[in-house]
């Protein structure tokens, strides 16, 4: 019985094969009539998204046994939704592996590795509630999702650096995962413990911004220092979250031990509870400074956007200061902030601002807050498969 079933889902396998090769032909025909940079070459974009594809339904074979729910060993017959959503936004990867090596397309082809990670990061989300909403959840599914994941940010930040909008030094972004798995496997071939890391909230979440952070990134309309300066933010809220958990891994840090489990109670608390309140001040009174300063100095932006950018901005610095959706009012703020400084205006406070909003989109609404409605989301859509 288990053999008919591997059986099945390896035919399932064949067929999604088949489907993703057939996207990539039209994607090299997109390619090749819509990009508008002579020095592309759809042709090497096809070659490298096969080859991602074929990496992908290799892994995939070698997987298919996890095809059953956590803590069972009964597999399914068939992939089922949530997994066959996984897959797709493997494909979305894969596609976007393809522009790696090659300039810019062109034209309105330059949008598409965004709106590639913005459908597959839409995808992580979705597929996570197809799985529990169905009811099945499976370990296949939590295996593809993880590693999926660690490949998109790998892709998304590499083209985010080859485009010239992360300096050279965020790959150690992209490669943290892998340097990590790699870390424990060296650990465990030289006999060493590879002690296990507690679970934590804030690590999806973190997840969950970074791939919100590259999907907005990638957009061709920015540009660096403000690219520089936000990547900074979030570049160093990853590596500080990497080094904590590898100093978990390797003994160092103890979770079971009462100076940790004390040192990391007041760290929590001054991070997350204190420090946004200290930011949603600053970033309403930087917010009140913008807003002034857009209608006494005037900026390059149109006479017609100087009042809703304005609004919008002065909305979010209010909701922002009281707490009610402060990720939320953060992004708006991110938004105003990046148009201010684009469009002439004071350049200290337009890059203080998007680094300050950048910290509370990271940190959270902390203490005194009146309504948090983007927290469930995160921590849902950071929950995978």
């Amino acid at each position: 019985m288990a053999e008919e079933k591997v059986a099945q889902l390896q035919q399932q396998s064949r067929r999604l094969t088949l489907i993703c090769s057939l996207t990539l032909l039209f994607g090299a025909l997109l390619l090749r009539f819509g990009a508008l940079n002579p020095d592309f070459s759809a042709r090497r974009w096809l070659m490298l998204s096969a080859l991602t594809v074929a990496a992908l339904f290799w892994f995939l074979r070698r997987v298919l046994h996890q095809n059953h729910p956590p803590g069972e060993q009964e597999l399914y017959a068939d992939l089922g939704p949530a997994n066959r959503l996984t897959i797709y936004r493997g494909l979305a990867y894969a596609w976007m592996t393809g522009f790696l090596l090659l300039p810019r397309p062109g034209g309105l082809i330059d949008w598409l590795p965004a709106l590639l990670y913005i459908g597959a990061s839409i995808a992580d989300v979705f597929d996570g509630y197809l799985a529990r909403k169905s009811g099945r959840v499976t370990r296949l599914g939590e295996t593809l999702d993880m590693e999926f994941d660690g490949f998109g940010v790998l892709v998304g930040c590499a083209l985010a650096v080859q485009y010239e909008q992360l300096p050279l030094v965020f790959l150690l972004v992209a490669f943290a995962r892998p340097l990590f798995v790699w870390g424990m496997l060296w650990r465990t071939r030289m006999g060493l413990p590879n002690h296990p890391m507690t679970d934590s909230d804030q690590r999806r979440i973190m997840a969950g911004l970074l791939m919100i952070f590259l999907s907005t990134v990638l957009w061709p309309i920015f540009e660096p220092p403000v690219t520089y300066a936000v990547g900074a933010v979030f570049g160093g809220a990853v590596a500080l979250s990497f080094v904590r958990d590898w100093l978990v891994t390797i003994g160092w840090l103890r979770p079971d031990q009462p100076a940790y489990i004390f040192w990391r109670a007041r760290l929590k608390l001054i991070a997350f509870a204190w420090t946004p309140v200290v930011l949603r001040i600053a970033v309403a009174l930087l917010v009140s400074l913008l807003v002034s300063s857009l209608f006494a100095s005037g900026t390059a932006l149109p006479a017609s956007l100087n009042w809703p950018v304005a609004a919008v901005a002065a909305a979010a610095g209010l909701t922002a200061l009281f707490g009610i959706g402060a990720r939320t009012s953060a992004g708006f703020i991110n938004a105003a902030g990046y148009l201010y400084f684009i469009s002439g205006g004071q350049s200290w406070l337009g890059l203080t601002l998007l680094v300050l909003s950048s910290l509370l989109l990271i940190l959270g609404s902390g203490y005194y807050t009146l309504w948090v409605p983007e927290e469930r989301w995160l921590r849902v859509g950071a929950a995978g498969s």
